[in-house]
């Protein structure tokens, strides 16, 4: 893939000299055995056991999609469909500093088209996109608007996403410039992933100091600086079709004081996480009025223990979580905890992360526990455990096929009403799918319009079958897409996909 790079992005790359600080090396996921080790540890230093329009997804270029809405905790494509999202991760956090120079190109995205992934979560760290207080390197977000289109071209949504893990280089992790860390002199001990959280006192100071809104270098506020580049982001790509969003700050951290948030940390939302995202809202609608911002809570949330008081009742903003806990149970529970919050709130919920392993069971399991709930997930991550390297061919060794298999599994795209049960059964290779005729808001749907599944071949290679109570097959046999119309007078959909030969 090498060849894909163009003369300008390799320019890009050279001229950027990358400073010392981006010279180390971030902790990034670790193995799924080693991250079940390290976070039993903090669970042991905390003290508490941590128990729209998608037109088909097969590998034809130059796809349509269009902005997405939401009706409570669904998205929603303008003709009022549900849509259901499902993808991967690619956070670029070190050099070459963006995908198209790490070979990341068209064909990544016909691979995750032709397998029925349509989001990818795209990482834009805010060390890359200001690398000075208040410069925005506008070379950069050309490069990353390359690499939008061309997933748009395959019909993928992507979610922007200001990625940290733990601060930023200077605290051994990544993610915030080195002008942005203020630590107070604190020792900075080189604690890896995630134990520096709870064990390296400069990386909660240069948290304090950013909930904070301390004044920087150059004597602007952080967060200033912080939303400055938020509007940057947002102007680049407030008329980009298939961008669904912003995301704020991946997986935040509260600094020192960070016991309460085990159990749920309200207050700590409210006074630290609520007048943040309300500023980098106010940033991004400055200039992009129709897509949200999406908001996580504190990154303890993800094992499981803890509520969320966010997005906030009335808030615009999509809910963001993440599913990282020690057990089937405890992960289940983050799922449940989510569903809650966005339904208390009329919120849309995206799972932006989950998975960080290569065990093809755990997979499975966890994506048959989403399904169940009727969840939409992006697995965490295409670079590194799908794809080894996108500058090599697409081809084993270099993909991961095992965790390919795993992840690719049928599912409804688009759907004329409301999803209300999503099974399948790997064994037999069967999928059930329930919907009823009526909209998130109550009102029936439109019966003209299609609903879709996609159907990957990975899953059924020598084709399948359809029967369907409620509505009428119209896509040809065995098509990557499936389509469905609903019958008059249906209230309710049954779908049952089988494998099958084809015509």
């Amino acid at each position: 893939m090498l060849s894909h790079v163009t003369d300008r992005r390799r320019t890009l790359v050279a001229r950027r000299a990358v400073p010392s600080s981006r010279r180390v090396g971030s902790p990034g996921r670790l193995p799924r055995t080693v991250r079940r080790s390290v976070v039993a540890a903090v669970a042991a230093l905390i003290g508490v056991g941590c128990t729209p329009l998608l037109a088909g997804l097969g590998p034809i270029a130059d796809r349509q999609v269009a902005a997405l809405g939401h009706s409570g905790r669904w998205f929603t494509d303008p003709s009022g469909r549900v849509v259901m999202l499902r993808g991967m991760n690619f956070v670029e956090k070190w050099a070459p500093f963006t995908p198209a120079a790490d070979g990341f190109n068209d064909d990544d995205a016909a691979l995750l088209a032709a397998n029925g992934f349509n989001t990818l979560r795209l990482g834009v760290p805010f060390e890359f996109v200001m690398p000075a207080p208040g410069q925005v390197d506008h070379a950069y977000l050309d490069s990353i608007a390359d690499t939008v289109r061309i997933l748009g071209r395959h019909g993928v949504y992507v979610l922007l996403d200001f990625h940290q893990d733990g601060w930023g280089p200077v605290t051994h992790g990544n993610g915030m410039p080195a002008w942005a860390t203020l630590t107070d002199g604190l020792p900075n001990p080189p604690v890896p992933f995630p134990l520096y959280y709870v064990q390296n006192p400069a990386l909660q100071r240069a948290f304090e100091n950013f909930w904070a809104n301390r004044r920087g270098p150059d004597g602007v506020p952080l967060q200033t600086h912080y939303a400055s580049a938020m509007r940057a982001v947002a102007a680049q790509f407030a008329w980009s079709p298939n961008v669904i969003g912003y995301e704020a700050m991946n997986e935040p951290w509260p600094g020192a004081i960070w016991s309460p948030c085990v159990t749920g940390c309200s207050d700590l939302e409210a006074g630290l996480l609520a007048p943040f995202y309300a500023r980098m809202t106010a940033a991004v609608r400055s200039v992009d009025p129709r897509r949200p911002v999406f908001v996580e809570p504190f990154v303890l949330f993800n094992f499981g223990s803890a509520d969320t008081s966010l997005p906030g009742a009335g808030s615009a903003n999509v809910l963001s979580t993440h599913v990282y806990a020690l057990s089937a149970k405890a992960n289940a529970s983050v799922m449940d905890r989510s569903n809650a919050a966005a339904g208390r709130d009329g919120a849309a919920l995206l799972v932006t992360e989950w998975g960080a392993t290569n065990d093809p069971a755990f997979l499975a399991k966890t994506a048959h526990q989403f399904d169940a709930r009727l969840v939409p997930w992006l697995y965490w991550s295409y670079n590194g455990h799908v794809v080894t390297d996108s500058r090599l061919p697409l081809v084993p060794p270099n993909l991961n096929e095992s965790v390919l298999d795993a992840l690719t599994l049928p599912y409804p795209t688009a759907v004329n009403g409301t999803p209300t049960r999503l099974t399948f059964d790997a064994a037999t290779t069967t999928l059930d799918f329930e919907f009823v005729t009526r909209r998130p808001d109550g009102r029936l749907a439109p019966r003209g319009l299609p609903t879709e599944l996609v159907i990957p071949k990975r899953r059924y290679p020598g084709g399948y079958a359809v029967t369907a109570v409620g509505a009428a097959v119209t896509s040809r046999p065995c098509a990557p897409t499936l389509t469905l119309r609903n019958q008059p007078g249906a209230t309710a959909v049954t779908v049952r996909v089988t494998p099958a030969s084809c015509p």
